[in-house]
C-alpha cells in the first residue's frame, strides 16, 4: 500500500507530464526564439521564423521556415 507521500508524488508526476505534453505553444515559442537566435548568427533574418510541430505515429516532426536576406560574412574558414 503507498503512502501518502508516494501518492503525493505521484500526482504532482502526472501533473508535470501532462501540463508538458498539453502546452505544444509554449514548447513551439521557446524553439522560435532559440532557433531565431542560432539563425540570426548566421544570416540576417527577413521575417520571423515559422516553427511548426506535428506528431505522427508516436514520432514529433518539426518544419522551420526561415527567410534571410543575406548570409553574413564569417571571414575565412581554416580546414
Amino acid at each position: 500500500m503507498k503512502t501518502i507521500a508516494e501518492i503525493g508524488n505521484d500526482r504532482l508526476i502526472n501533473v508535470l507530464v501532462r501540463d508538458k505534453n498539453q502546452s505544444p505553444a509554449r514548447i513551439l515559442n521557446i524553439l522560435k526564439s532559440e532557433i531565431t537566435k542560432i539563425i540570426s548568427s548566421y544570416a540576417e533574418l527577413d521575417d520571423e521564423i515559422i516553427v511548426l510541430m506535428k506528431s505522427e505515429r508516436g514520432r514529433i516532426m518539426f518544419e522551420i521556415k526561415a527567410v534571410a536576406r543575406r548570409i553574413k560574412d564569417f571571414g575565412q574558414i581554416v580546414d
